[in-house]
């Protein structure tokens, strides 16, 4: 059946798929390499620690890499990743009962690195991304701990809503499938999040 409702960009992820599927571990390494950035952004701006941000991002793509097979190459590989991703960062949140050191270093992370030879012969290399939250709020040094504590506050999956719209620029659509909800779902909730976070900001920022 064709990708008629794929971008050019998802039929060009879907043929990637295809190959990996086939043993080429180089066509994994390109995908590796598109989406690298994002899925650690997504890592960072949940869990708020570059080094376990890492370790999410590198357990996303093993477990993206490991479950290829169960990818249905009619929907977007974007989304499919990015839930890995997200589930990835809830869990982890939720294994430490959300207790964490808030960063107050948010600004120095953009330009950080990393590489790591994966299990399966993929070098990922990520750098930390550059701190951004909702329009019309800015943050510094002294305030992006009180940023990330709000962000901490809101329910999972308001915080994926927010992360993926306001700071990854995807599509309520888009956000919908990760989530597994409608896309009116998925923007209710990346409203109600941008709300929340406003209000905790509100004299602030």
């Amino acid at each position: 059946m064709p990708n008629t409702r794929l971008s050019r960009d998802g039929r060009d992820d879907a043929r990637l798929v295809k190959r990996c599927r086939e043993g080429d571990a180089g066509a994994f390494e390109c995908l590796v390499r598109k989406y690298q950035d994002p899925v650690y952004g997504i890592a960072y701006r949940m869990v708020g620690d570059r080094e376990e941000a890492k370790d999410l991002a590198q357990e996303t793509f093993i477990n993206a890499f490991e479950g290829i097979d169960t990818f249905n190459s009619r929907m977007p590989f974007r989304a499919w990743l990015y839930r890995i991703g997200a589930n990835a960062s809830i869990d982890h949140l939720r294994r430490r009962g959300r207790v964490r050191d808030i960063p107050v270093e948010v600004a120095a992370a953009a330009g950080d690195s990393y590489g790591n030879q994966g299990e399966y012969g993929v070098v990922i290399e990520l750098p930390g991304p550059e701190t951004d939250i909702p329009e019309n709020v800015s943050v510094t040094n002294e305030t992006s701990g009180l940023v990330w504590d709000a962000l901490e506050q809101l329910p999972d999956h308001y915080r994926v809503a927010i992360v993926l719209h306001h700071m990854e620029g995807v599509s309520y659509a888009e956000i919908g499938r990760v989530l597994g909800v409608p896309r009116n779902t998925a923007k209710t909730w990346g409203h109600r999040a941008r709300g929340l976070l406003c209000e905790a900001l509100e004299g602030v920022v």
